[in-house]
């Protein structure tokens, strides 16, 4: 045991202080109050015909906004009063905000399905059931649910139906008419797998620009080689291409390698490297004005991994070979190095090729590396820049210039712009469900009536997991039509007999005609993915909320006292 050197006054006011600060652990927490407060501001929001939802400015002199966005309902709430019911709202607050920044939409839908699970969960854990077993069941049912949500999505083989599901989808969760027209034509022009770069314009309107090829954020190594002066502009056409992770330092190797590739039959030279020297400079200029050889020098994207990265996937678009070292290395070049482009061009601030001599299978294989590394990733910025570099590969990039009459309403049309992008890319990649609950309602009802699926084998607790999900997934749907001003039970009873009638379509609630009817025939439909993810991060907080079994508070440090 140590001992404490200090007198003793200073010795009992360290203990006094410590025992202060020693944790306190609450069994039986109140979680549940916590989720089902942030559930219940969030819920008047989900379906087509939404209540809005008041939040207090954060100043006097500032009136109440009024939102209709789940997620962003949940971000203004801070703190509950109650410091274990506060532990539930925040876990629920931040599977809301996972939802937006990974799909851009379905927050509403999952607060929905999790509060609606959590209460099936606690009506059995009060009945005896084991909490262990009815995660295990729950995990089950969102297996179940996920095969079946992906079994029946709907992937258009025609342009054209495309189109007519994805305007109806981006109606659903965009009002903004002018930012949405504009997606909506990028989307179904580039598909799921083009680039789009959303950025502010100076204009108070919504433009949009297509760029050919792959483009990046890095600029020309000089402004002696641009061959528009006015445009600020330097293009070049049937280009050789060198790939050099290094610098470009020294004039006699720059001339030897100049020399070697004009002996190749090559008289247009695009150069991607670290950087350039002032003499490898002279050197690149007196050759382009002699009129040997036209030369553009460009500085290779980003820095050590993202530009071996940027480097590599250049590789793949050019075919050309990536050289290590400095000029030396330029100096030893050969024909195999060499990749091409049909054309290229580059600012003071980026560059892009055309047209490059690409290696199908070197290709095929990057892009499919890419989507894995998506599908693997959590971290959103990573997921961000994957996006970016599967658009490079496919050829597509679109760039999005979103105005507004102020600051703050600009950069609240480039927060949708972004968040709509991503849902629609989703959509059109994974496919379409059935809107307004539907899909999900069907799910719980197959789900519900398969005694393969229902009925578990090992325990009756892990059965009884798995039918509190069924029920969570009815709740989605009779949300909606409360919200709507419908009774929810009748409705439910009425999309069930429907179901019931015939099984393979799949029927829902029209609460704008007020009407059971087929959901994908009348244009009424969701992201798949967004839905499976939304019953994903659902059952997960659920779960996870009905195993936590004591809460730990810290109590803040009491200030010492001088002795």
């Amino acid at each position: 045991m140590l001992k404490s050197h200090r007198p003793n006054s200073y010795a009992s006011t360290t203990q006094r202080r410590n025992h202060l600060v020693r944790p306190s652990v609450v069994f039986h927490p109140n979680l549940f109050d916590g989720i089902n407060l942030i559930a219940d501001a969030v819920k008047p929001t989900l379906g087509p015909l939404p209540r809005f939802v008041g939040v207090e400015g954060t100043a006097r002199d500032r009136p109440p906004e009024l939102l209709n966005d789940a997620a962003t309902i949940a971000r203004r709430i801070v703190q509950i009063a109650d410091p274990t019911a506060d532990v539930g709202a925040m876990m629920m607050r931040h599977a809301l905000w996972r939802m937006h920044e990974t799909c851009g939409d379905g927050s509403a839908t999952m607060a929905t399905i999790a509060q609606a699970l959590v209460q099936q969960a606690i009506k059995a854990i009060a009945a005896g059931a084991h909490p262990a077993l009815l995660r295990k069941g729950i995990e089950l049912g969102m297996s179940q649910a996920s095969m079946a949500l992906r079994a029946g999505a709907v992937r258009p083989t025609s342009g054209r139906r495309s189109h007519e599901l994805l305007v109806p989808l981006a109606r659903s969760v965009c009002h903004d008419a002018e930012l949405r027209d504009v997606l909506v034509e990028i989307v179904d022009i580039l598909g799921a797998d083009g680039a789009i770069h959303v950025v502010n314009n100076d204009a108070r309107r919504v433009d949009r620009e297509y760029i050919e090829g792959a483009m990046w954020d890095s600029p020309w190594l000089t402004t002696g080689f641009a061959t528009d002066a006015a445009q600020s502009v330097a293009r070049i056409s049937d280009a050789a291409v060198i790939l050099l992770d290094g610098k470009l330092d020294s004039a006699v190797n720059v001339l030897e390698g100049l020399k070697r590739l004009y002996s190749f039959g090559h008289r247009s030279l695009l150069i991607i490297a670290g950087d350039l020297s002032d003499e490898a400079k002279a050197v690149l200029i007196q050759a382009k004005l002699s009129g040997v050889m036209s030369i553009l020098p460009v500085k290779a994207p980003g820095f050590d991994a993202k530009r071996a990265v940027a480097l590599q996937d250049l590789a793949v678009l050019t075919s050309a070979r990536v050289l290590f070292g400095d000029a030396a290395a330029f100096a030893r070049v050969t024909p195999e190095d060499v990749g091409s482009v049909r054309r290229a061009w580059a600012t003071a601030r980026q560059f892009g090729i055309i047209g490059g001599k690409r290696d199908p299978v070197a290709l095929r294989s990057s892009i499919a590396s890419v989507r894995r590394k998506i599908d693997e990733t959590a971290n959103l910025e990573e997921i961000a820049e994957l996006r970016m570099r599967l658009g490079r590969l496919c050829g597509g990039l679109a760039i999005v210039r979103v105005g507004g009459t102020t600051s703050k309403i600009q950069e609240s049309r480039r927060d949708e712009a972004v968040r709509l992008s991503r849902m629609l890319q989703l959509a059109v990649g994974r496919g379409y469900v059935a809107g307004g609950g539907a899909a999900l309602f069907k799910v719980a009802q197959s789900l519900l009536s398969d005694p393969a699926r229902s009925d578990d084998r090992e325990h009756d607790d892990v059965a009884f997991g798995v039918r509190c999900l069924v029920r969570a997934l009815e709740s989605p749907l009779m949300t909606i039509a409360a919200n709507a001003g419908f009774d929810p039970s009748e409705v439910a009873g009425q999309v069930r007999a429907a179901l019931r009638a015939d099984p393979q379509v799949c029927y829902g609630f029209d609460v704008r005609n007020g009407s059971v009817g087929d959901m994908l025939a009348a244009g009424i439909v969701d992201s798949a993915e967004v839905i499976e993810r939304a019953v994903r991060v659902a059952g997960s907080l659920a779960a996870t909320a009905i195993t936590t079994d004591a809460v730990v508070h810290h109590r803040k440090p009491a200030l010492a006292t001088n002795p």
